[in-house]
């Protein structure tokens, strides 16, 4: 009996001990699913706004109905600040005194809140472009989004309203801008143009005509979409059935990112006149419902376009029979030469053409080249139309130009 009651004693401790250990993993465990259920709560993080500045609510560009414009910047660290803006050339009876100021800056003046501000005008109705200048160094407006971009940089734009022919503003049939990249077998990579589709091409099947549209030196197949305001242009020539329907084509002009005016003899000498004929033209007639023939082409171009135009429209009249030069002519080192070799195969092999047609500011830097190169294209058997107007060599004087140039085509 004895021995059986030490055994049950033992078993009875056994059990005891087991009970504590059970009741301790029991408690741990109903413990841990606590803590899971239940973390402690932590700090939520504090956001802090920034504080205001008056930054926050500038206005830059502002345009006043007496068509003055006021930029601002704010700019509390810096020292000196002036904005480059283009206007005051397109001012009736402006000097180059008047636009050379313009070009190389005005100061802007520094408030107590760190905002710099200045005012030109008036202005003429138009686009324009400028840059502000913060401690000598060149950037665009940070609260103004529209731009334009040229071969090395970006420029800030302004409006000012009044010139409805150029304005994308208007109640009319608005057509279509596009970007497009493209390789090139003339320079062996990847380029660039704009195109400009006329209202109602998605969904029609008519061919068109074509404008090719060259920009400037310095510039892109941006500019003239932009601050050349094409698009709009054509838009509404279209809608008061002063123009016809037409694709515009807006190539990139330069071959190079680098452009310096030391070599002006070689523009409309390079491999842009290539990359237009071999590449540019054959794209657009196999992706476009273009009529493709000479008479249903015609180019245009501004200052260095102008010069590309001349070379390409009397090599190959045989694509185009229309030619627009803006602003633009041969330099007289350039002259004998040109006489030699583009007048003389024109008068050899060149086809007429149902236009010719050339336009110039007096105050242009371009007047005399240009008169110059009428002189020596009419030695070609070409009268051109010639158009001499006022002003500079400026952006206001070549959507002027389009304005009139493209009426007179493919009628």
């Amino acid at each position: 009996m004895r021995g059986n009651s030490e055994l049950c004693s033992s078993v009875a401790s056994v059990l005891a001990a087991a009970c504590v250990v059970i009741g301790a993993c029991s408690a741990y465990s109903q413990g841990s699913q606590n803590e899971v259920k239940n973390p402690p709560q932590q700090p939520a993080p504090t956001f802090r706004m920034p504080p205001p500045t008056p930054n926050d609510t500038l206005v830059s560009p502002e345009v006043s109905a007496d068509r003055h414009v006021t930029f601002r910047l704010y700019a509390p660290d810096a020292t000196t600040v002036k904005v480059q803006s283009e206007g005051p050339e397109a001012t009736p009876g402006a000097t180059t005194k008047d636009v050379t100021a313009g070009y190389a800056g005005v100061p802007l003046t520094k408030g107590a809140d760190g905002v710099w501000t200045a005012q030109i005008g008036p202005i003429q109705p138009g686009v324009y472009r400028y840059t502000f200048v913060v401690d000598g160094v060149s950037t665009t407006d940070p609260r103004n989004p529209d731009s334009s971009e040229s071969l090395t940089q970006v420029k800030s734009m302004y409006e000012v309203p009044g010139a409805d022919w150029m304005e994308y503003t208007r109640d009319v049939p608005h057509g279509a801008m596009a970007s497009i990249m493209y390789f090139s077998n003339a320079t062996n990579g990847m380029r660039c143009m704009h195109v400009y589709t006329p209202p109602g091409y998605e969904k029609g099947n008519t061919n068109l005509p074509v404008l090719y549209l060259l920009h400037g030196g310095g510039d892109s197949d941006d500019s003239w979409p932009t601050v050349g305001r094409a698009g709009a242009i054509l838009d509404n020539l279209i809608a008061a059935q002063k123009a016809v329907p037409m694709i515009v084509v807006m190539p990139a002009g330069h071959v190079s990112r680098t452009f310096r005016l030391t070599s002006p003899n070689a523009m409309g000498h390079d491999q842009f006149n290539e990359d237009l004929t071999g590449t540019v033209v054959p794209y657009i007639e196999a992706h476009y419902r273009t009529i493709a023939d000479r008479d249903h082409r015609a180019i245009a171009g501004l200052s260095m376009g102008g010069l590309q135009v001349l070379t390409i429209s009397l090599t190959r009249s045989d694509l185009f029979a229309y030619s627009g030069i803006f602003s633009s002519g041969w330099f007289p080192t350039a002259l004998q030469n040109e006489e030699q070799t583009t007048i003389a195969g024109y008068r050899a092999s060149g086809k007429p053409f149902k236009l010719f047609w050339m336009g110039v500011g007096k105050q242009d830097i371009a007047f005399a080249n240009s008169h110059a190169s009428e002189t020596l294209i009419e030695k070609a058997g070409i009268k051109p139309v010639f158009h001499e107007s006022e002003g500079f060599h400026a952006w206001n004087n070549w959507r002027d130009y389009l304005k009139i140039f493209a009426p007179q085509l493919f009628k």
